[in-house]
């Protein structure tokens, strides 16, 4: 963890010297109590022995006033010193005064041998294995020697009264008071365990009530730091294709503005060393041995010592924690210990924290594009929304954007294409949005930006306007270029939109005015729109059952001979009359009868329902001849009943398969051509005919058109000339002549003209349709149509109503585009 280079030299605050580790400092009160102990009882030992001329008594009394001074001796020098050296010295300096006893004095041999283990088991917290083993051999040793001295030695004062009492006595005494310290540092040592426990039961509590990477870290840290006896600590993670650690995590957290937030490993070593053994390493100022980078680094933070462990987790190093002390030679064996036993327990919850946010920034993020998914999205504008509320007269926007025609690149390419091209827009977007806008894919080709500390409106258009040029751009993939575009609405925070749900709602219902006002547009929300929403919402509620509900009629438009004008087709266009209310035209309902799935249950009705009427006017008419053209929506055509469905209605109604042509979009015909390519083989093996309708407007060649087994092309009505159109001859002469060239028979959509069915009809055009002939009428007018027609044998007599528009739909309860070709019409 080194120093920010503008701060290395900052001191840190004044640590606490008087602190001492809790295990060294329970021996070093025992030993200095002890000490106290026995220095009086040598004393008085060596006065009587002098006072009584026994001089194995004054012995005795000088070797435990040598032990007693030895024992204040190491209390007062031991916490400049590791706490096992001082433990290892203490019980060896036992056994050996033990020893000398016993050689003065046989006498306490008994007492000796009861007590000489009492110094290992004291020693027992502190030292390794190793020197255990060595301490236990002694001290059955000093055991055997003091058991065996009243046999073995024969010198020692005769057992006078006085002394076969008073030694005994002493040496009882003194091996009391060594059980008795025993059982006080035994229940230190048990407490300092209980302690340990504590902390790590109290770090586990902590830790459980966050799972964010930095708390996790902060919190592991100071847990650490407190638990080892450090004035510092900080937790790294490892980051090894950059060769370096990064900070996360640092106690006191006052203190993290000194640190750089990462470094690398290059410059220490010994750092380096621990990640790689897993291995804890010790650093103290005043080891020659010691790393000199470390030292260094230890020396410019005003730091004496520091211990590093390795963070493991699955058997992998992971990171690194770093404790460090203003002491010198703070952090022994025990501490040591204790922080390893934490940084496993910080090592797996550290990795959990870790994998929880590599989870959670999985499930907030899109996984095609990388961008935040809807969840995220939602998150940052709740919070942006709270850090605005009340205390800011900024605003924040969201733009909600809706690309067109995206689906005509899955249907031309593919969904994998598709992908590609979508991750080519979010890219667009990431690179276009201001820094600290927060684009989202919110799914399929829908995506929105959070713009926010936005002053009015002026900002929302300069970066909506930017994304429409942008997202305007070809895209180029691998199997072709493609044009996309957007529709973009805009909604601004206030007062009565001051949610995320009502923001988004306000957004969505401007994109799709701007998808209605004509597509790459953007449009800002207003209070009528969501009212055109909300009668939008009343209008599919009404729709649902409508076929049920005999709300639906069938109008119908004949199809011409341009040579003469004599009938011989209708084609079946639908309209919708719910009780109580107004005709609606199909630009008004198909598009909501498509999103909700009830143009299957219309679609049903129609081809139904037509065939029967077909059939009628074939035998009242006498026009076996005359056939039905009826319209299919993309969905109709790929659903799988459709096929039985047609063959019900041909059977029930006795109309001939051959009488029946079905007219499918250009788009739909390039949607997943295996697919359309097998149900169009379904279609033609019942012995029905295929339109292509509007056939121009889509993204297909000419020339891909043999690769469809269809018998008759329609060119859209856009491409009927006009007097100031000459580009619609040259277009209508080459579909004609291309269409005419693959066999297929060709009508011509929307002739409104003498001049325009002529044209048609010298391009060899044999079929026409439009108000030059008949507009759509009821089934009851058609009849009257059609007697007419059968009574004249020149050109229909045509009736002359009020011309209104054909090329647009100008209701405003139609949300959806013109252009869009209404499905069963």
């Amino acid at each position: 963890m080194p120093p920010d280079s503008d701060q290395s030299t900052t001191p840190k605050s004044e640590p606490d010297t008087d602190r001492e580790p809790a295990a060294a400092a329970t021996l070093i009160r025992a030993t200095r109590w002890f000490g106290w102990v026995v220095l009086p009882a040598g004393g008085a030992w060596a006065v009587a022995g002098l006072t009584a001329g026994s001089v194995n008594v004054m012995l005795l009394g000088l070797l435990a006033l040598v032990f007693g001074a030895f024992l204040l001796f190491e209390a007062s020098s031991a916490p400049a010193r590791p706490v096992a050296g001082l433990a290892t010295r203490l019980a060896l300096a036992t056994l050996i005064t033990a020893v000398g006893v016993v050689i003065v004095e046989p006498i306490v041999g008994p007492a000796i041998a009861i007590g000489s283990l009492i110094p290992v088991v004291l020693a027992l917290p502190y030292v390794d294995r190793s020197t255990l083993n060595r301490l236990m051999a002694g001290s059955m040793a000093v055991g055997v020697v003091a058991l065996a001295a009243r046999r073995v030695i024969p010198w020692g004062d005769p057992a006078t009264e006085g002394s076969a009492v008073l030694l005994p006595t002493s040496a009882l005494v003194i091996v009391y008071s060594l059980f008795v310290l025993f059982l006080r540092n035994a229940s230190s040592r048990l407490a300092d365990t209980a302690s340990e426990l504590r902390a790590v039961v109290e770090m586990s509590r902590d830790l459980s009530s966050t799972l964010d990477p930095q708390d996790v870290g902060n919190r592991l840290a100071h847990h650490i730091a407190l638990a080892a006896g450090a004035d510092e600590g900080a937790i790294s993670t490892w980051d090894r294709d950059g060769d370096r650690v990064v900070t996360f995590g640092y106690y006191p957290p006052e203190h993290i503005e000194q640190l750089e937030p990462d470094f690398a490993l290059d410059r220490y070593p010994a750092t380096r060393a621990v990640l790689l053994t897993q291995r804890p390493c010790v650093i103290d100022v005043n080891d020659p041995d010691a790393d000199r980078a470390e030292v260094g680094y230890l020396r410019s933070v005003g730091q004496r010592s520091m211990i590093m462990l390795p963070l493991v987790a699955r058997g992998e190093s992971i990171g690194i924690v770093e404790l460090g002390s203003s002491r010198s030679r703070a952090f022994g064996q025990r501490q040591v210990e204790l922080a390893q036993l934490l940084v496993r327990e910080a090592a797996v919850t550290f990795d959990n924290a870790r994998l929880y946010e590599s989870l959670r920034q999985q499930a907030y993020r899109d996984a095609l594009t990388g961008l935040a998914n809807r969840a995220r999205f939602h998150e940052r504008v709740d919070h942006a929304l709270e850090r605005l509320r009340g205390r800011s007269p900024l605003h924040l926007a969201v733009l909600f954007i809706d690309l067109d025609q995206f689906k005509l690149i899955n249907d031309r390419f593919g969904h994998t294409v598709g992908d590609r091209a979508l991750h080519v827009i979010a890219d667009r977007i990431r690179a276009t949005v201001r820094p600290g806008d927060t684009p989202a894919r919110l799914g399929g080709d829908e995506f929105a930006v959070l713009l926010e500390d936005v002053e009015g409106l002026d900002t929302a258009n300069a970066v909506s306007q930017r994304l429409l040029d942008v997202l305007a751009e070809p895209v180029e993939l691998e199997s072709g270029e493609a044009i996309v575009g957007a529709s973009i609405g805009i909604a601004i925070s206030g007062p009565a939109a001051d949610t995320t749900d009502v923001l988004l709602r306000n957004a969505d219902i401007a994109m799709y005015a701007a998808k209605a006002a004509g597509r790459g547009q953007m449009v800002h929300f207003r209070p009528d729109l969501l009212q055109l929403a909300s009668a939008r919402g009343e209008l599919a509620a009404m729709l649902r059952g409508a076929a049920t509900r005999d709300e639906l009629q069938l109008h119908f438009q004949p199809i011409v001979r341009l040579e003469d004008g004599t009938p011989t087709a209708v084609e079946a266009l639908v309209r919708w009359q719910p009780k109580g209310d107004v005709l609606h035209m199909p630009a008004e309902f198909m598009t909501l009868a498509e999103e909700t799935g009830e143009i299957v249950s219309i679609g049903r009705w129609v081809i139904a329902e037509a065939c029967r009427l077909a059939r009628s006017w074939q035998v009242r008419f006498r026009r076996p001849d005359l056939r039905l053209h009826v319209n299919l929506s993309a969905r109709q055509f790929r659903d799988p009943g459709l096929v039985p469905l047609i063959n019900a209605a041909l059977a029930e109604s006795g109309l001939a398969p051959t009488a029946l042509t079905l007219e499918i979009i250009e788009s739909t015909l390039l949607t997943h051509a295996e697919e359309t390519r097998g149900r169009i083989a379904e279609l033609r093996r019942l012995g029905v005919r295929i339109a292509i309708d509007d056939f121009g407007t889509g993204y297909s060649a000419l020339n891909s058109l043999h690769a469809f087994e269809v018998d008759e092309l329609k060119v859209d009505r856009s491409f009927v000339p006009l007097e100031d159109r000459d580009d619609a001859r040259v277009l209508s002469e080459a579909i004609v002549e291309v269409g005419r060239g693959l066999g297929l028979e060709m009508i011509a959509e929307g002739i409104e003209t003498d001049a325009q069915a002529a044209w048609f009809r010298g391009l060899g055009c044999r079929l026409g349709q439009g108000y030059r002939y008949a507009r759509p009428m009821p089934a009851a007018d058609l009849e009257r149509y059609l007697r007419r027609a059968q009574r004249s044998s020149g050109p229909t007599e045509r009736p002359e109503p009020q011309r209104q528009p054909s090329r647009r739909n100008t209701s405003v309860a139609a949300p959806a585009s013109a252009t869009v070709r209404p499905t069963t019409t």
